[in-house]
């Protein structure tokens, strides 16, 4: 699954352009494999990277106070 090596550059450049994009690993791969024709390119789906522009005018999440976990919650620290 090294795909995340160029998705975290390709997520970065997007941001930088003022483009929305985030990783999905929930699909069907057999399907989007054959709806592609990946396997006859010696390809196969594991990891999907949907791109666009977020809807500020109808998106009613975006003023919304967002909610951070502490770093204590988040992080574990192993010495």
């Amino acid at each position: 699954k090294q795909a995340y090596i160029a998705f975290s550059q390709s997520i970065a450049a997007a941001a930088f352009e003022g483009v929305d994009s985030t990783p999905i690993e929930g699909f069907e791969p057999e399907a989007v494999d054959e709806i592609l024709n990946l396997r006859a390119k010696g390809l196969r789906s594991c990891v999907l990277l949907p791109l666009g522009y977020r809807d500020e005018e109808n998106d009613w999440l975006v003023n919304l106070v967002k909610v951070r976990k502490s770093k204590d919650d988040l992080l574990t620290v192993i010495d």
